[in-house]
């Protein structure tokens, strides 16, 4: 009888930090920002699928801090810019966010992760809508997923709600105009806030109302192919039971949690 090896197959190497230097800090709300890496030379950076994040390594305030950022660009822009772009708000007590947010210069090294994560944006034959629902800086992996799905048919569409306390704290803000703006109307972008009235943005929180009612012309709840869940736990979970609740099939609800540490995919605890 031929003995039976007991060598085991290789094991996929694990990701190793890869030292890169910070190329770009631009100011996209009150304390945060978008944080550019030039990737040009790197195609393992570039070959990521929208919705992905990015761990970051720095020695802050003398600590060696670990901590993950989604893309907010899509994979189309960055491979044709070579610049991978996160961006951090600052959060009270955070470990690396203020240091990001307030410290950080362009020539400044961290180590850096290449692109992970399972929030993303599958391939799509046909025209699809889509729906964001997200709070803060939530925004970021859903907005790389909302240009991404713009680009994949020329007749799919995004309607993206958007949670914030202030104009001021909105997170991408601008970016996320521009991205309306060019869309020919397949984007549409309904703001919320919370600590602030402006005439003709709602005040409140996010509920089935405001839900309801910024889809009754796309065909309501059933009209949408895609559910894309970013932000508080709270929110999160509220309007996850709520899409439960009114038949929403579970595969159609994709939902990833930040938290001070970093986006985390809820099912994963």
């Amino acid at each position: 009888m031929e003995g039976v090896s007991l060598l085991r197959r290789p094991s996929k190497p694990h990701p190793t930090f890869r030292p890169l230097a910070v190329a770009e800090v631009d100011p996209v709300a009150e304390h945060a920002v978008s944080i550019g890496f030039d990737v040009s030379a790197m195609p393992g950076f570039l070959d990521y699928e929208a919705g992905q994040y990015v761990t970051l390594r720095a020695l802050v305030g003398g600590e060696d801090v670990r901590q993950s950022y989604s893309i907010w660009v899509p994979p189309s822009r960055a491979r044709r810019e070579g610049v991978i772009r996160v961006a951090a708000a600052a959060v009270q007590g955070g470990r690396m966010s203020p240091w990001l947010a307030n410290e950080v210069r362009v020539g400044e090294v961290m180590g850096v992760l290449p692109p992970l994560g399972e929030f993303v944006l599958d391939d799509a034959d046909g025209p699809r809508h889509h729906v964001g629902i997200v709070g803060g800086s939530g925004i970021t992996p859903v907005l790389a997923i909302a240009a991404a799905a713009l680009e994949q048919h020329p007749d799919s569409s995004v309607d993206l709600i958007v949670a914030n306390r202030t104009r001021e704290s909105t997170v991408l803000g601008r970016e996320v105009s521009e991205l309306a703006d060019a869309s020919g109307g397949r984007l549409r972008v309904e703001h919320v806030l919370s600590r602030e009235r402006v005439d003709g943005v709602r005040h409140g929180r996010i509920d089935p109302l405001v839900v309801r009612s910024v889809l009754a012309d796309v065909g309501g709840i059933e009209g949408a192919d895609d559910w894309w869940l970013c932000g508080p736990e709270g929110l999160i979970a509220d309007v996850e039971a709520w899409l439960g609740g009114e038949g929403v099939a579970a595969d159609r609800i994709h939902r990833e949690r930040f938290t001070s540490t970093g986006p985390v995919d809820p099912r994963k605890r």
